[in-house]
């Protein structure tokens, strides 16, 4: 009992210093025809929130989802397909990351990271819309944090 209450404890506090540093980022944007907010905080607390979402030079990872745009089982020539398709979305499709991943026997091209299932369904129905992928799908998945 006292393990699963400090678990939700500290989970609590990790997602409050994480809304805090996307709070502090989103009142500090300049909006034309709005007020902007200056929040004045010392440098050292910036790096504390920033050294929180990654580990050792790497993204942390959570539970979330990816859109699926390209998936291939033949060993011969999946790769260069995959490869290719990661090159279109890039070129066509830029503000995501695109991974190219093999899970044996499958090879995915995977696009973006998101946290929650509509995030990623909206931009499926979205890249769908383009009619430029045989099939597209949404993936559970370990996803990067975004800084």
């Amino acid at each position: 009992m006292k393990r699963t209450l400090t678990t939700a404890i500290l989970l609590l506090c990790t997602l409050c210093i994480w809304a805090q540093s996307n709070i502090v980022s989103e009142l500090q944007r300049d909006v034309q025809g709005q007020g902007c907010v200056r929040i004045k905080q010392p440098e050292k607390l910036l790096n504390l929130m920033g050294s929180m979402a990654q580990q050792n030079g790497k993204p942390q990872q959570i539970e979330g989802y990816r859109v699926m745009v390209y998936s291939g089982n033949n060993s011969r020539t999946a790769r260069e397909e995959a490869n290719a398709m990661a090159q279109f979305m890039r070129e066509n499709f830029p503000g995501a990351e695109v991974y190219v991943v093999f899970e044996s026997p499958i090879r995915a091209c995977l696009y973006g990271d998101y946290r929650t299932r509509e995030e990623a369904e909206a931009v499926m129905y979205r890249l769908k819309a383009t009619k430029k992928f045989k099939e597209i799908s949404v993936r559970k998945g370990l996803i990067n944090l975004p800084f």
